[in-house]
């Protein structure tokens, strides 16, 4: 059977149409899922603030909440508890954790890796009257957590310049960068393994950049997204709209280099011209750096473990790096 429409039947059709898309939109728009995700401060958020300004999050259906901690153990306590959903820490503190030697025991943890953040971006920064690795001995490092983390990379570096913890130096838990550069401001410690913009104030304050860790052990995967396995397994849309978000954005940070020195510039209110251009460069080349497309450094992890084992007991060697990421959720937001 046909039906014959005149102009304003048509019209009147075509409204009705259109509202009912528009409603089913205003719907959609409407239906976002809440979530927070917790970082450590320093300028390897730039795709996540990059993420929030564009609205790349709320394009996947999600309103996120971007909270900056002080140290790692509240990154995990948070992430354990449910208060935070997703959280940015360097990968370490996931392995060992997962192995029981972290600094953190949890019943039932079962944070995993989902995404890469960065494959190293931290400086040896010592007080201005070490100038050389041999300085250090008697001296205090200030690091994140004792047993894992940024800690762990700095151990083996002064390991490899011939230096034993607690036998040629201690170390002091304080938690995040600006703690650690706090640290050695007050004289508490006389080293730190910092990255930007802490390293760049470091600097300026007159402390001296000994190394660069990347340069001195390879390319290591730093940071890293986390989720509890169970959460994600229950709301797999929603971390799968969480990676497409940072894909996006950390695809933009190495294609559009004029918006991210601008982003940077707006968040970090310390940084000249000189200084957004310089940790720019820092972000998208070199051993480290931020990972491209968001991905995880699987030869990085390798790296990680190989640390562990060699500052291990030896009773238990690490050589399985798919026991601490999931990589299910990210190939499907890359699909």
């Amino acid at each position: 059977m046909f039906f014959q429409f005149g102009a304003s039947s048509f019209r009147r059709l075509a409204a009705v149409v259109l509202i009912g898309s528009l409603l089913n939109g205003a719907g959609a728009a409407l239906a976002q899922t809440a979530v927070t995700v917790v970082t450590f401060a320093g300028a390897t958020n730039l795709p996540i603030w990059i993420a929030l300004d564009r609205g790349l999050f709320a394009r996947e259906g999600l309103t996120v909440t971007h909270e900056v901690t002080r140290g790692s153990t509240a990154v995990i306590e948070g992430a354990m508890s449910g208060k935070y959903q997703f959280a940015s820490m360097a990968f370490d503190n996931t392995i060992a954790n997962a192995e029981g030697v972290g600094d953190v025991n949890t019943p039932g943890y079962d944070l995993v890796g989902i995404a890469g953040v960065h494959s190293g971006m931290n400086k040896i920064v010592t007080s201005p009257d070490v100038k050389s690795f041999a300085d250090m001995r008697g001296r205090v490092v200030a690091s994140d957590a004792l047993n894992s983390g940024y800690g762990l990379v700095l151990v083996r570096i002064l390991q490899m310049n011939g230096l034993t913890l607690d036998k040629d130096y201690k170390a002091l838990a304080v938690g995040s960068g600006p703690s650690r550069l706090a640290a050695m401001r007050e004289g508490r410690a006389a080293a730190a393994a910092l990255s930007s913009p802490d390293d760049i104030e470091a600097r300026k304050l007159g402390f001296n950049i000994l190394a660069d860790a990347t340069e001195l052990i390879g390319a290591y995967q730093g940071s890293a997204f986390v989720v509890r396995r169970s959460w994600a397994k229950d709301h797999e849309k929603e971390v799968i709209g969480f990676l497409r978000a940072m894909i996006a954005a950390t695809d933009l940070v190495f294609a559009d280099r004029e918006t991210a020195i601008s982003v940077l510039r707006d968040r970090i209110k310390s940084l000249s011209d000189e200084d957004a251009a310089s940790l720019y460069s820092s972000l998208i080349s070199g051993k480290g750096g931020l990972n491209r497309g968001a991905a995880i450094n699987m030869e990085g992890v390798k790296t990680l473990l190989e640390l562990r084992n060699k500052l291990g007991d030896g009773k238990k060697i690490l050589d399985d790096p798919m026991k601490y990421v999931d990589l299910s959720y990210y190939e499907k937001a890359r699909r």
